[in-house]
């Protein structure tokens, strides 16, 4: 996410039109999903602590080797290629499949509160991201990010354990144990996941991605704009925790329902600014879209082990991965494509709206399969 702090530092360091800056954040998240089954088949083979390890090395040498990139096509290779598959190594999916794997009695609660980390660390880094871009400019920014990375992920996962093997699923009698990585990527429930990550990833990154731009453009300063974008992540604290509590009890996809509607509200609040410039506006956005923030992830991460929790999780799970990375891509690059196009963000907005609404048709269409006889 905080990318989005770089974004127009590279549009003038290129002298770039926005489309092709947001190029390079669309390499890495396309990285990010098309990676996903060799990450998945890494997580069930090497287990998350090796996994962590390596890739955060990986990472922290495509930074560093970006803070050196004379051209946009060079960081995408550095940044997008080289960080991007370590860091699609690093990000939600394995460390949901830990949760999930972990806690298969309350996997919504389980993948939510280790899922905090992801907003909590948007929080805290997108201001300093912020901070260090004016104080030591884009490339030393990327420089820090590599140190943070060797510094602090490697050494803290000698103590990641791996889960339990276990394997019989939870989720009541008549459904189906022991998914083969073949017989669950056939089967309805995954095509169903499969769209609404797509529809998911196209929705949150499109957004998360211009937000700044778009609230700059309305007369908000830079750096509180970096903050708002920020904020978004500090509220998703309480959505995420909302997110997976809710989904234990409600069920997976009403809670989607909510999130999802809770979201729409903060893009129409965006509305609210364009049209008054009142930057209460903004607040509301941060609070609305805030609590929607993570919910996708939480919810996909939950559903898919109800159905196919099983020695292969890990595999199937990164199957499932394949449908964000072209969303993500997809979200990101159209936004500022439509703005080039148009000079205005608003049919973007309404293209992610859009996403949300499949999405939400999608999760109400995955049922687990009863078990077939043998």
């Amino acid at each position: 996410m905080a990318f989005a702090v770089l974004y127009l530092p590279l549009v003038d360091a290129f002298a770039a039109s926005r489309g092709e800056a947001a190029t390079v954040h669309s390499a890495v998240l396309l990285l990010g999903g098309l990676g996903a089954p060799l990450v998945g088949w890494a997580f069930d083979r090497l287990g998350p602590r090796r996994l962590f390890q390596w890739s955060a090395g990986l990472a922290a040498l495509g930074f560093a080797l970006a803070s050196q990139a004379t051209s946009l096509p060079a960081l995408v290779v550095t940044y997008g290629v080289i960080a991007g598959l370590g860091l699609a190594c690093l990000g939600s999916q394995a460390n949901m499949a830990v949760a999930a794997l972990w806690y298969p009695a309350a996997r919504g609660r389980a993948i939510a509160v280790v899922d905090l980390g992801t907003g909590f660390g948007a929080f805290c880094f997108i201001p300093l991201a912020q901070a260090l871009v004016s104080w030591v400019g884009w490339r030393g920014t990327l420089l820090g990010w590599a140190v943070l990375l060797a510094g602090v992920l490697i050494p803290l996962n000698a103590w990641q354990a791996a889960p339990p093997a276990a394997r019989e699923r939870v989720g009541g009698p008549g459904l189906r144990a022991g998914w083969t990585v073949g017989e669950a990527v056939r089967a309805a429930p995954f095509r169903w996941l499969a769209v609404m990550r797509f529809a998911g990833a196209c929705a949150f990154p499109l957004m998360n991605t211009h937000m700044v731009a778009y609230a700059i453009g309305h007369g908000i300063a830079p750096a509180t704009a970096a903050t708002a974008l920020g904020a978004v992540s500090l509220v998703s604290l309480a959505g995420r925790l909302a997110t997976g509590w809710l989904s234990d009890r409600l069920g997976r996809a009403p809670t989607l329902t909510l999130t999802y509607a809770s979201a729409a509200v903060g893009i129409g609040c965006l509305a609210g600014l364009a049209a008054t410039g009142a930057p209460w506006w903004l607040a509301l956005y941060v609070v609305f879209y805030g609590m929607a923030q993570g919910s996708s992830g939480i919810v996909a991460a939950a559903r898919a082990a109800d159905v196919f929790a099983g020695r292969t999780f890990g595999t199937v799970w990164g199957w499932l991965g394949l449908a964000v990375g072209p969303g993500e891509a997809l979200g990101a690059w159209l936004g500022g494509r439509i703005f080039d196009t148009t000079g205005s963000y608003v049919p973007a907005f309404g293209f992610s709206v859009a996403m949300l609404g499949a999405g939400l048709v999608a999760i109400w269409r995955v049922r687990a399969e009863p078990v077939r006889s043998t």
